[in-house]
C-alpha cells in the first residue's frame, strides 16, 4: 500500500511557482466578479417583485416513477447503515494509524468532502444515504414509535451547535486523524440521534436538530434536481432546473439560518487558514500560553479561533445587511434582509469546499482502494489484487490544482452575485432600489472572492 502520510491534508506536498504574482490572481479574479455585476445588471436588472426569484424548470415525467418507488430510499439507507457501521467497526477494531484505517476515509473524505460535492452537482442525495433515518424507518416498519414529548420551538439552533461541535472534532480538537475516536463520535451521534427521533419524533428531530440533514438541506437547494411533494411527503413531480436557483425560494427568517450558513464559511476558511505560515506563527507566539495545558490548551487555541473567525464573519455580514438595507433605501426588517441574503453566499461555500477539498478527493480517497483488502490490519486478503493499488497523482499536479481552485471560486462567486441581485430585485420591488442595494454585496463578494483565493494560494506556494 501506498502511504500518504508525505501529502499535507489538501495540499500538494511540493511548492509550485505562480506563472504571475499572487496579487495579480486577485485582483483579475475580483475583476470578474465585478464585471458579472454589471452583465447581470444588463441582463437581469429589470426582475423586480414575484418575477425577480421565479426560474425555469423543466418536468422529468421518466425520474417521478423511480422517485416514488421505496427502491431508492432503500438502496440509498442500506449504502449509509453500511457506511456508517464501517465507520464505528473499522474504528474501533482496526487499525491506529490513521492511513491504514478505513474509518478516516469514509469519514473525511468520502461523507465530508465528497458527499458535499455531489450533493450541490446533483442535489439532496443525503435525503437517501440518511442512515438514521433509514434505520429508524426500518424499526418503526415492526415496532410503533410514539413520541412521547414536543420538541421545545428553538428552531434550528440545535443543528447550529451540532454543527460546530463537528467542526470542532474536525479542526480544533487534534482527534479528527484518530479512528478510535471517530468510531466513538459515530457511535455517539447515532444514540443521540436515534434517542432523539424516537422521544421527539423522526422528522422534527431531523429538520431542527440533526446538523447534517439541515446541512445538505441547504445544499441539496443549489443542485438542479427539484422534488416536488405532496402534504404528506410523497412525491409527486421531479424538475431539473438551473443550479442554485433553488436558494431564491422562500423559507423560514432565522439568526438561527444566518449562523448556520456562515458556520458553513468560516469552519472551511478556518480549515484553509490553520495551513498558513501567519497561524503557524500565531500559534507559536501563543505556546506559552496553551503548552503548560497539553492537549487541552492545544483545543482551546483553536477553538477560540474558530470562535472568533465565525464571529468576524457574522459581523461583517451583518454590517454589510445594514448597507444594503440602507441603500435599498427600505426600512427593512434586519433578520428577514439577512436570512434572505444570507442563502445566496451558499455557492460560494460549495465551490471552496470543492476547491479546498480538490486534491483530498482526488489522491488521497484512493487510498481507501487497497484497504479493502484488510479493512481491521488483522493480515486478511479478502481482496488481493487491490492490495497492490498505486495511487494516481495524474489529477492533482500543483499547477492544476491551482488553475481548477481559480475557476470554481469565481464561478461560485458569480453564481452568488447573480442570485444576489435577484433576491435583492424582489426585496427592494424597483430596479433602482435593487441595484443601490447591491453595490455592498459586489464589495462583500469581491472580498470574499480575493480572501478564499489568498486562502488556497498560502500551501501551494509555501511549499510542503
Amino acid at each position: 500500500m501506498v502511504s500518504l502520510a508525505g501529502i499535507f491534508l489538501h495540499g500538494f506536498g511540493q511548492r509550485y511557482d505562480l506563472p504571475a504574482p499572487l496579487a495579480l490572481y486577485l485582483f483579475a479574479a475580483g475583476g470578474v466578479v465585478v464585471v458579472s455585476f454589471v452583465l447581470v445588471v444588463l441582463f437581469a436588472g429589470g426582475r423586480v417583485g414575484a418575477k425577480a426569484i421565479a426560474y425555469p424548470r423543466v418536468a422529468v415525467p421518466l425520474l417521478t416513477p423511480i422517485a416514488r418507488t421505496p427502491w431508492p430510499r432503500f438502496v440509498g439507507g442500506l449504502i449509509g447503515v453500511l457506511g456508517l457501521a464501517a465507520v464505528i467497526i473499522t474504528g474501533l477494531f482496526g487499525s491506529t494509524d490513521n492511513d491504514r484505517n478505513p474509518a478516516e476515509y469514509l469519514t473525511w473524505i468520502y461523507f465530508w468532502a465528497a458527499t458535499v460535492i455531489l450533493s450541490g452537482l446533483v442535489g439532496n442525495i443525503w435525503y437517501w444515504l440518511n442512515p438514521w433515518a433509514a434505520i429508524y424507518d426500518a424499526v418503526s416498519k415492526y415496532a410503533r414509535i410514539r413520541p412521547a414529548w414536543k420538541l421545545p420551538k428553538l428552531g434550528i439552533w440545535p443543528a447550529v451547535v451540532t454543527y460546530f461541535a463537528f467542526g470542532c472534532l474536525e479542526l480544533t480538537s487534534g482527534m479528527a486523524n484518530r479512528p478510535l475516536i471517530v468510531a466513538i463520535a459515530a457511535a455517539g451521534y447515532t444514540i443521540v440521534t436515534l434517542a432523539g427521533m424516537a422521544v421527539f419524533g423522526r422528522d422534527e428531530w431531523l429538520d431542527h436538530s440533526e446538523a447534517f440533514t439541515v446541512l445538505f438541506g441547504i445544499i441539496g437547494k443549489f443542485g438542479p434536481v427539484e422534488a416536488e411533494r405532496d402534504e404528506l411527503g410523497r412525491i409527486t413531480a421531479v424538475y431539473l432546473r438551473p443550479w442554485g436557483v433553488g436558494l431564491l425560494q422562500p423559507g423560514p427568517a432565522g439568526w438561527d439560518r444566518v449562523v448556520f450558513v456562515v458556520l458553513m464559511l468560516s469552519t472551511l476558511a478556518f480549515d484553509g487558514i490553520e495551513a498558513t505560515e501567519s497561524w503557524q506563527n500565531f500559534t507559536v507566539t501563543l505556546e506559552p500560553l496553551w503548552l503548560p495545558l497539553g492537549a487541552w490548551g492545544f483545543f482551546a487555541v483553536r477553538t477560540a479561533g474558530l470562535v472568533l473567525l465565525t464571529a468576524a464573519f457574522l459581523l461583517i455580514f451583518i454590517a454589510f445587511m445594514e448597507l444594503v438595507i440602507y441603500f435599498g433605501n427600505r426600512r427593512g426588517d434586519l433578520k428577514t434582509t439577512a436570512t434572505a441574503f444570507a442563502f445566496t453566499l451558499v455557492p460560494i461555500a460549495l465551490v471552496y469546499n470543492a476547491a479546498h477539498n480538490y486534491s483530498y478527493v482526488v489522491v488521497q480517497s484512493q487510498g481507501l482502494i487497497p484497504l479493502l483488502d484488510d479493512p481491521l490490519a488483522k493480515g486478511w486478503h479478502l481482496f488481493p489484487a487491490l492490495a497492490g493499488y498505486k495511487v494516481s497523482f495524474a489529477l492533482a499536479q500543483a499547477s492544476t490544482v491551482w488553475f481548477a481552485q481559480i475557476v470554481l471560486i469565481v464561478v461560485g462567486h458569480v453564481i452568488a452575485v447573480y442570485l444576489s441581485h435577484l433576491k435583492a430585485g424582489e426585496k427592494f420591488r424597483t430596479a433602482q432600489r435593487a441595484l443601490l442595494s447591491q453595490y455592498p454585496m459586489l464589495l462583500l463578494m469581491v472580498m470574499y472572492t480575493m480572501t478564499s483565493l489568498w486562502i488556497l494560494a498560502q500551501p501551494i506556494t509555501a511549499g510542503g
